[in-house]
């Protein structure tokens, strides 16, 4: 198939245009190795799976003290099928921007002017150091693409001395071998060396137990507490290496989360064949006991599945928080020591001075998140039923008018269900954003060339970059163009770059505080969240950019590197 694409796609113009942005600055550390590394490898898989694309490199605001970027890299003598087009924005037009003098390159609207100008059937943004596995660019030689689709993929960070003279099969099996972290879903998470999901200093595993969380678990929280717990989606994996033969039961002590709402949730172990290991209801604080039978194979996995009820979403978080889980670990032998205490019984021992640590953390979070605090409460079924009924009769009067009996009279397992008072609202509130895979999306966002002019790109908002991605992910999906995530061995590679040169979870705060000393704004999470959840109440995508999105009015001034490729195309 991908030979066959090679053959016939010069004639109707490039498959895929992949789109980055760039300035000769050496931009957290190494630039010009990174971005070298990136494009020996894409030129070189496009030429080993027959991948007919064109590499589009928008360099804003070039520096002036340094070769051009086109220049300042290496080529191959021939890069067909892969054609590369350099568009410059030049100083002068960078300038009339509000943070022109402090910030050297606005990202998504130098995205854009690639996106307005690319000619490929497909258009993908991404950044000018990453690597691509060898069964991804396969995947997109086959031509398998679909308009009315937004493509995304996991993000794995790799160590920086990926060798860039190297072969693309040494690339990537150093990759494979050196990675950092995940940008997940989820959330982003540390690697092991062998690639596994890594506990965090203090997790509800021990380290030693041989237990790893995957996808469809949220990172370590703390409680009012300050015990550690995770949040879990509707299914969750998990990886186990077995600890005997037989093996002991795994338990996982939980809870009902602000998603599983007045239903009891019925929660299920599924084991990769699918057949179901253990399956519980629950109600309030609970445990699944999990027995895992040794077959010869000391790795196993298996995911925790929400089969009945959960799913509501919680206001102002695009996440689903369907159970709370404090402690997963394996059951003592009869000879062995004690096991520790479940986490929600250690919780119930500790009454007196609950109210004055839950307060003292509410004071805590004032001071770090204000001016507003989101909490997730878990309503009791029963001031719930009182609620509910008050609000059902019209509050204190329609109480006092009969309210009472009625109230007496409705069955008690039928008051406080979303039945009972069929005129409420059912569903998700308006405010509330869908869930989507916004994690590192600027990396890789891959849809249609009309999709991407349908919703006139990134919108070009005078601020930082951070955040912006996202929002075009959320305007996408309200357009009506369906997320599709791309699992394993599909994967893209980032290279690490110098901390607080771009977000990571131990720069994060070096970026910030850089932005704001140097008056940078940005669109704040919660600002994020705020667009996102009136995109979901309209029903409809919000469209930020005027018609010339992309600098469309201006003409820019466009190269390529003169290799056999560019003079067949002059020619």
């Amino acid at each position: 198939m991908a030979s066959r694409l090679a053959d016939i796609m010069p004639e109707i113009g490039p498959y895929i245009s992949v789109v980055v942005t760039a300035r000769n600055d050496d931009h957290g550390g190494g630039l010009l190795r990174r971005m070298q590394t990136f494009v020996n490898g894409w030129i070189g898989q496009c030429q080993k799976h027959g991948l007919v694309s064109e590499l589009i490199v928008v360099e804003w605001n070039p520096s002036e003290d340094r070769p051009p970027l086109m220049d300042a890299l290496q080529w191959p003598a021939d890069t067909r099928p892969c054609q590369v087009r350099f568009i410059q924005v030049p100083r002068e037009i960078h300038r009339r921007y509000q943070y022109g003098e402090v910030m050297a390159l606005y990202q998504m609207i130098a995205k854009n002017v690639g996106i307005r100008r690319a000619r490929g059937r497909f258009v993908l943004a991404t950044n000018i150091d990453i690597i691509f596995s060898d069964e991804l660019v396969r995947y997109l030689a086959e031509a398998r693409l679909e308009p009315g689709r937004m493509y995304r993929i996991d993000r794995h960070d790799v160590m920086n001395d990926v060798p860039v003279d190297g072969s693309v099969d040494d690339q990537l099996a150093y990759c494979k071998t050196h990675l950092i972290r995940v940008n997940a879903r989820e959330g982003t998470f540390n690697l092991t060396p062998d690639g596994l999901p890594a506990l965090s200093e203090q997790d509800i595993a021990d380290h030693d137990s041989g237990i790893r969380f995957g996808a469809g678990w949220y990172g370590v929280e703390r409680d009012s507490m300050q015990q550690v717990f995770r949040w879990m989606n509707t299914d969750a994996e998990i990886g186990v290496s077995l600890p005997g033969d037989p093996p002991f039961p795994l338990i996982f002590h939980l809870e009902p989360g602000p998603s599983a709402g007045a239903e009891p949730l019925r929660l299920q172990a599924v084991d990769s064949a699918g057949k179901i290991l253990a399956e519980t209801e629950v109600r309030g604080p609970a445990k699944i006991e999990v027995k895992l039978s040794f077959d010869g194979e000391t790795v196993r996995s298996f995911r925790l599945h929400v089969a009945a009820g959960g799913g509501r979403p919680v206001p102002h978080d695009s996440r689903l928080l369907n159970l709370r889980v404090y402690r997963c670990e394996w059951e003592a032998s009869p000879a062995g020591a004690a096991r520790r205490p479940a986490a929600p019984l250690i919780r119930r021992k500790m009454r007196a001075p609950r109210l004055w640590i839950k307060f003292m953390y509410l004071v805590n979070r004032m001071a770090a998140d204000g001016p507003h605090v989101d909490l997730a409460l878990r309503v009791p079924d029963g001031f719930r039923r009182l609620a509910r009924f008050y609000v059902g009769v019209g509050g204190l009067t329609g109480a006092l008018k009969g309210g009472l009996r009625r109230y007496r009279q409705l069955p008690r397992d039928r008051v406080g269900r979303d039945e009972a008072w069929p005129h409420e609202m059912n569903g998700s509130r308006a405010e509330n954003p869908v869930l989507l895979h916004t994690n590192a999306c600027g990396d890789f966002t891959l849809m249609a060339r009309e999709n991407w002019a349908d919703l006139r790109a990134y919108p070009e908002f005078d601020l930082h970059s951070f955040n912006l991605d996202s929002l075009l992910c959320y305007a996408a999906h309200h357009g009506g163009i369906k997320e599709e995530i791309w699992r394993d061995p599909l994967r893209i590679y980032h290279i690490e770059h110098a901390t607080g040169s771009g977000w990571t979870p131990e720069g994060q705060a070096q970026l910030f505080g850089r932005l704001h000393d140097k008056g940078i704004g940005w669109l704040d999470y919660r600002e994020l969240l705020a667009w996102a959840g009136q995109m979901r109440w309209l029903n409809s995508p919000m469209i930020f950019n005027q018609e010339n999105w992309g600098l469309a009015n201006l003409e820019l001034k466009e190269t390529a590197p003169f290799t056999k490729s560019s003079a067949n195309a002059a020619s």
